[in-house]
């Protein structure tokens, strides 16, 4: 993603994409710090970082209309763009769509705002996808009888039982646990391995 941050959301001390996305580029497994990350400073060679780093934009910055709870240290939620030329035809007059990364488990999704901004998505036919250090699920389809009601709850719920079934996934996989989810009771993100 290489267009500019909107004015408003800075990373600050934020590293979570440091620390949760894969990067190929780099051969940086997803839920490790990169080698070049001070967790909670930031970038220690930012001034001559990867080209990769230096045009990712999550989607936190990407919306200067969520305010800082959004960011990722904080919800434990990493939004992520998805571009309009991969998404399902249904969806591209709506304009990109929003992965969201959920790393800070069942309290990520219960925290205020983030089901109010699903059904925003969902009923606007953005689309809205949900992931969990798993393979992304297309999620419009399970939320758009409650989005069109505005039944918050109800959305809430079925959020609910899609993060659980990402993490069913995992464990059927033998997936070793998502590291940010066990530092959940001491904090997120965890500290460097």
């Amino acid at each position: 993603m290489s267009e500019s941050a909107p004015a408003g959301n800075d990373c600050g001390n934020c590293t979570v994409c440091c620390m949760a996305l894969r990067v190929i580029e780099l051969d940086k497994e997803a839920g490790r710090y990169c080698k070049h990350c001070l967790p909670g400073k930031g970038c220690g060679i930012y001034a001559t970082r990867f080209e990769i780093c230096r045009t990712f934009l999550c989607g936190w910055r990407l919306v200067p209309q969520l305010g800082e709870a959004w960011r990722p240290d904080r919800s434990g939620i990493l939004m992520l763009r998805q571009d309009m030329d991969k998404l399902p035809e249904e969806h591209r007059a709506a304009g990109p769509g929003m992965n969201f990364v959920i790393l800070g488990g069942e309290k990520a999704i219960e925290r205020p705002g983030f089901a109010e901004y699903v059904t925003t998505l969902v009923r606007r036919d953005v689309a809205v996808y949900l992931s969990a250090d798993t393979p992304k699920t297309l999620i419009n389809h399970y939320l758009k009888k409650q989005a069109a009601a505005r039944d918050v709850a109800a959305v809430k719920n079925m959020l609910l039982h899609i993060y659980r079934q990402h993490v069913k996934l995992r464990a059927l996989n033998n997936l070793s646990p998502m590291p940010w989810i066990e530092a959940i009771d001491s904090g997120f993100p965890p500290a460097r391995a």
